[in-house]
């Protein structure tokens, strides 16, 4: 379906879903941890977290929800303890834009910063460390790596550090919870009133995608849509948001990426694949995420038929960051496993390497005779990705791409 034949239910439908998803997101974690407050989750994630969708199981998370119109942030990043640690901070808007402090620019020294309202939404800092949000809600996402099992004591000490302050008039009442984000294909006709609401709460701002007309008046309730219309446009919306597809994907080997280094611009459809597949991710020139697609065969990834990938000697992924490949399942949520393995990285202990330095790993949902290097999948359709951190130039142009997934040897 092209931009031009989408019928303006689908297309607010599009536009609406990164808007909605983060306000359902904001009052379900609000409904635990008051906005203002800058919770740190000291633990990795495991299955057991469903609050945001294929979440890392990498760093360790803090994050806070914080409404502008009460003023500035100050934010506290310390020193980390050695040159080699990652870390960074954002800022997500309402709609998903997002601004970053990270280490690829401010090293490992520690900082101090500010976020501010910018309700023109214009590009970068205003100077003296201050970052510009677009719109009054402001989601304040920390992360630094663990780097081994041992190191988990460390991350947690230097997760102390960043700290966000919020003014002393900064609301701290818990909010009522609303409907599921993975759930707002069910919400029916009712989503354009809930957008309507979250529109008036967070107005767009000037670089944020704009609607037609035809949109504008139906989700200004001028619209003579019907319910049953107006249902069709959110089923057209899934259909294609099902497909994973966007204009600038890329597929290599079996793997697919945007080929965008930065954020959606103004493309209401990759915005939207954003929120539904990656709430709060990153950037692809601070982390770039690749998608199995298919396997070496063509077929679609299932944990019954076992897949081995092969990074050669020389071969891994390109970074000055680090690499994780992490397995879901079909709600994209991580998947108990009798290993309590819920990804596997450059960092993993006890990976066996060939001789040459090559590492071959195994995808299975039953345990492989030799389970050094084995990534538990789901028994079933599964979701495959590989996270690439401070990627070198070939990893943020899209011209690097894993190998292919091929069948396990015998």
């Amino acid at each position: 379906m092209s931009e031009e034949s989408r019928a303006p239910a689908t297309e607010a439908y599009l536009w609406g879903y990164p808007l909605l998803s983060i306000q359902r997101t904001r009052k379900l974690l609000c409904s635990r941890t008051p906005p203002g407050v800058f919770k740190a989750i000291p633990t990795l994630a495991t299955p057991r977290d469903r609050a945001v969708v294929v979440p890392n199981n990498d760093t360790l998370y803090a994050s806070g929800w914080y409404d502008l119109r009460q003023g500035d942030l100050e934010i506290t990043v310390p020193p980390m303890d050695h040159p080699g640690r990652y870390w960074n901070m954002m800022v997500v808007d309402a709609y998903t834009r997002v601004s970053y402090l990270r280490r690829a620019d401010y090293g490992v020294d520690g900082l101090r910063a500010r976020v501010t309202w910018d309700p023109e939404g214009r590009e970068g800092e205003v100077g003296d460390g201050v970052l510009r949000c677009a719109t009054p809600t402001a989601w304040v996402i920390g992360r630094v790596l663990v780097e081994s099992p041992e190191d988990l004591p460390r991350a947690q000490a230097l997760q102390q550090g960043f700290v966000v302050r919020a003014p002393k008039n900064h609301p701290s009442s818990l909010t009522a919870r609303g409907g599921r984000p993975t759930a707002l294909a069910k919400t029916g006709a009712d989503f354009f009133r809930e957008l309507a609401e979250a529109v008036q709460a967070d107005p767009p701002a000037p670089c944020h995608p704009g609607l037609s007309p035809e949109a504008k008046a139906l989700l200004a309730g001028q619209g003579d849509a019907s319910p049953a219309a107006l249902e069709a446009g959110i089923a057209a919306g899934e259909a294609l948001l099902k497909t994973g597809q966007g204009k600038d994907a890329r597929v290599m080997n079996g793997w697919r990426s945007g080929r965008a280094a930065g954020g959606p611009g103004q493309d209401i459809f990759k915005r939207a694949l954003g929120a539904k597949f990656g709430l709060g991710g990153h950037y692809a020139y601070e982390n770039r995420s690749y998608t199995a697609v298919h396997d070496a065969r063509g077929k679609p990834l299932d944990g019954r038929r076992p897949l081995q990938l092969s990074f050669p000697a020389g071969g891994f992924p390109p970074c000055t960051g680090f690499w994780s490949l992490t397995a879901y399942g079909a709600d994209l949520y991580l998947v108990d496993n009798e290993i309590e393995r819920y990804s596997l990285s450059d960092r993993t202990p006890g990976l066996r390497y060939d001789a040459a330095g090559g590492l071959t790993v195994q995808l299975s949902a039953t345990r492989p005779p030799g389970e050094q290097n084995w990534l538990p999948v789901p028994e079933g359709p599964y979701l495959l990705g590989l996270r690439v951190y401070e990627g070198l130039p070939t990893v943020v142009d899209c011209e690097w791409f894993p190998p292919d997934l091929k069948p396990k040897e015998p």
